[in-house]
């Protein structure tokens, strides 16, 4: 695991990114869909000029991953680091059940339906609580590795 802060949140982003390529990868074999549409449709979303360039779907997958370590920043940033593991898990299930509702509902919708449409609402539920789960678990373990610096909760003497 990366060492300081930065490189744990780096961490925690692309672990939550990933846990949601597998998912959705799992998810699209399962329903006889192409998971690779998916990772094409990210990259049309952010760059639609790349819709015919058959390296969309992997620069699809590259703005996920970046996306997914700006997201764990910003949940880093907006719900601190002195939390126990319950509540930081609890937190990232929270704002990841959040940022769902906002893509799903709100975003997506407007710049991109057909993208919203991919998938039933189910598996990208469970695809950004995975990514909260994941992210959690990097940001638990990448505290007890640095901390006090990384803002673990501190054991006050009896």
């Amino acid at each position: 695991m990366p060492s300081g802060k930065f490189g744990v949140v780096i961490a925690a982003g692309v672990a939550g990114g990933m846990a949601e390529v597998l998912w959705v990868a799992v998810a699209t074999a399962m329903l006889g869909a192409d998971g690779w549409v998916v990772a094409r449709a990210v990259g049309t979303t952010v760059l639609p000029a790349m819709a015919a360039s058959s390296l969309a779907p992997w620069i699809g997958l590259a703005i996920h991953i970046l996306l997914s370590i700006a997201l764990a920043s910003v949940f880093v940033r907006a719900f601190g680091r002195q939390h126990s593991t319950a509540t930081m898990f609890l937190g990232a299930l929270g704002a990841l059940t959040a940022v769902w509702a906002l893509n799903f509902f709100l975003l997506l919708p407007l710049v991109n339906p057909a993208f919203a449409s991919l998938l039933p609402y189910p598996v990208t539920l469970v695809s950004k609580l995975l990514f909260g789960v994941a992210m959690a678990a990097v940001l638990v373990s990448g505290r007890k590795r640095i901390a006090p610096r990384f803002g673990a909760p501190r054991r006050v003497p009896a």
